[in-house]
């Protein structure tokens, strides 16, 4: 139980440690802001109306409806301002511009609702001006927490419908009372750090969605990588013996086949003499020169290469008659033979390969070809080494 403990403790450590880049953060933050943006749009409308509602209900109704005014044109604005800036952040393109344009529609937008807290006359309706002030208060609010991945557009509005209450209450004559700013002040700290808190939590949200798909990308590629390595040979990247007979189990073609086993002279003493590291560019280099060899032919995936382990090397070609592949198989010899020139840095280093092939019969299991084919390749040996058998 420890042990599985332990190994939890050391697995959860290792996501949180998973790096992150933060702009995809900040992109995340900022895409669920701007859809919670587009989904108030219905909650936006009801505020405007229950405004003019308010509006309609005080003595200076004429002269308030220029401020509703303003307020709902910088309402458009803004929106404006943040389907751009959604665009240009599900694009992926710079979106520097576009966050000031929208911390300049929202700079405006926390005036507007200031202006519209302008001081009433004595005999206003009590609850025309109550219910104006609530819905400003209620607005300034939902937008903040709206805003709360965007700092900077947050903290220009709320400053802005700051500074433009304090105004207010200082200079307009009817109701200079400084007592006001202090609650203006003490209203917009709380809007503030309760709009701040809700910031952290959907930062904190978009950086567990950007780690999540990290790791189902992270997991998407070593699945890949384990599905590459379970059919191919992971130092060539050639087919393995495991794909060789998953392959031939279902072959059905209908055209001539031919085998070619192919194994490389001597290598043990290129490993000996110049170390495992150049033995395993030897095969890579093999292995590069069978696929180019394979491409020559024609016949686009008609014919496959296969490591079967160490220096042998397997290819079943299709379509080609028996003078055909006898002198396709001489080109390839050849072109092994010249990779040593590739070696510079080896001097003395001697590449070449013993190659045998046969025909696979239609109606023969691939062991039987398979026999003949790697008894040819030992006669190729057998008689000198680089050159080409045919199986009898």
């Amino acid at each position: 139980m420890r042990i599985d403990q332990e190994a939890d403790g050391e697995l959860a450590g290792a996501i949180t440690r998973i790096p992150v880049d933060s702009y995809e953060i900040d992109r995340e933050a900022v895409i669920a802001m701007l859809e919670r943006e587009r989904r108030s749009f219905t909650a936006s409308l009801i505020a405007l109306s229950m405004m003019a509602l308010a509006v309609a209900m005080l003595p200076d109704a004429i002269l308030m409806a220029p401020l509703l005014g303003l307020r709902f044109a910088s309402f458009l604005f803004t929106r404006a301002a943040a389907a751009r800036l959604e665009q240009h952040v599900r694009a992926r393109l710079p979106y520097k511009i576009s966050r000031r344009v929208l911390f300049c529609s929202m700079s405006l937008t926390g005036v507007t609702l200031a202006l519209l807290l302008w001081p009433q006359p004595t005999g206003a309706s009590l609850v025309a001006v109550a219910l104006l002030q609530v819905v400003v208060v209620v607005v300034v609010t939902l937008i903040s927490v709206t805003l709360a991945a965007l700092p900077a557009s947050r903290d220009g509005m709320l400053i802005s419908f700051w500074a433009t209450a304090c105004a207010l209450v200082l200079f307009h004559p009817a109701s200079a009372d400084p007592a006001m700013v202090a609650v203006v002040t003490m209203a917009v700290a709380g809007i503030r750090i309760y709009s701040s808190s809700t910031g952290q939590h959907i930062r904190s949200s978009a950086r567990t969605l950007v780690e999540n798909r990290r790791l189902s990308e992270d997991l998407a590629d070593a699945l890949a990588h384990a599905e590459f390595l379970s059919w191919r040979d992971p130092l060539t990247g050639l087919f393995n013996r495991r794909m060789l007979f998953e392959e031939t189990r279902m072959e059905n073609s209908a055209h001539s086949r031919h085998l070619l086993t192919i194994d490389l002279d001597r290598f043990k003493t290129i490993n000996d003499t110049f170390g495992h590291g150049v033995g395993d560019r030897v095969l890579i280099a093999t292995a590069d020169a069978i696929r180019e060899w394979c491409a020559a032919l024609g016949g686009a995936g008609s014919h496959i290469a296969y490591r079967l382990g160490g220096e042998e090397f397997l290819v079943i070609a299709r379509g080609l008659d028996d003078a055909e592949i006898a002198e396709a198989a001489e080109d390839l010899r050849a072109l092994i033979a010249g990779l040593q020139d590739r070696f510079t840095e080896q001097p003395g280093i001697r590449i070449s390969a013993s190659i045998g092939f046969s025909a696979w019969l239609f109606g023969e299991v691939l062991d039987d070809a398979l026999i003949r084919a790697d008894i040819a390749c030992y006669e190729a040996k057998k008689t000198g080494r680089n050159r080409v058998r045919r199986a009898a």
